[in-house]
């Protein structure tokens, strides 16, 4: 037999005991789990983390109506446009910050702060008043998630929420000269509310509040609700319109120069900015 006789034989040899050897090999991978392929996740549902962070920054083009007494003056009306405050802002910031912990539990802050020059100027009996002032409205939060889905959640809040008012009286054209008067007050209330979001679509979504305040420890009453759509950028970012009623009806119950009283409502539509990581 000649030597190239005897290689094919050989090759065939080698052939059949590779091929043996991968028998069991392939029998192996075949009975090895298989990794399931990634499941791309919805945009109109929303990512269960442990912890999720929410910075809101936003804007309230405010209206505030009511009445205000301050010192011996007597009650004065407050009627302060969205154009009265843009024209006589001296300084604002309006901001909202969560932590949501394993969707279930979280905290959230709310400041919410103008400084006006004479936003209100209006013609007496015996004169003219000029009202300007501050105002800072501090809010501070902790929430239980009652109800979630993937595109819905309810949570029960409670809190207390911080004022600081002051305001700035100039009296002109009256018998007793021209003056400036001064005067202002802080105070916490406490807080419970409700509310929920709901996603309608991947772009879409609803969202509300309400809550309910005061009950006599500091002011005799304070209340808000706000309502609104968002329009959902991706997971992280969305922009929201909503409408803001914010009422409270404070008096520090002293008599004289000291006393203050400021029953008011805010109100205005309200344009946000949302990031959640």
């Amino acid at each position: 037999m000649t030597l190239k006789k005897l290689k094919t034989p050989i090759a065939k040899l080698g052939c059949g005991i590779l091929a043996a050897a991968m028998l069991p090999m392939a029998a192996i991978a075949a009975d090895l789990p298989q990794a399931p392929a990634p499941q791309p996740v919805p945009v109109n549902e929303r990512v269960n983390k442990t912890w999720e962070f929410v910075l809101a920054p936003y804007f309230v083009g405010a209206n505030i109506v009511g009445t205000s007494q301050i010192g011996r003056l007597p009650s004065t009306d407050i009627d302060v446009g969205t154009s009265d405050i843009l024209s006589n802002l001296r300084f604002g910031f309006m901001g909202r910050a969560e932590a949501v912990y394993q969707q279930r539990f979280g905290a959230m802050v709310d400041v919410a702060y103008m400084n006006l020059a004479n936003s209100t100027d209006a013609l007496l009996p015996g004169g003219r008043i000029r009202v300007g002032g501050d105002q800072l409205i501090v809010e501070g939060m902790l929430f239980y998630r009652a109800y979630s889905t993937p595109q819905s959640y309810v949570d029960l809040i409670a809190g207390a929420r911080y004022w600081d008012i002051n305001l700035d009286f100039n009296r002109t054209g009256t018998v007793a000269g021209n003056f400036d008067i001064s005067r202002g007050a802080d105070w916490i209330d406490p807080v419970i509310g409700v509310r929920g979001f709901h996603k309608l679509n991947e772009k879409w979504s609803v969202s509300g509040r309400g809550d309910i305040g005061g009950f006599g420890a500091a002011s005799d009453f304070t209340w808000n609700v706000q309502a609104g759509i968002g329009y959902h950028f991706n997971q992280v970012w969305s922009t929201h319109l909503q409408y803001k009623a914010l009422g409270v009806d404070y008096s520090n119950g002293k008599s004289g120069i000291d006393s203050f009283a400021y029953d008011t409502v805010t109100h205005g539509p309200l344009l946000g900015v949302v990031a959640r990581f």
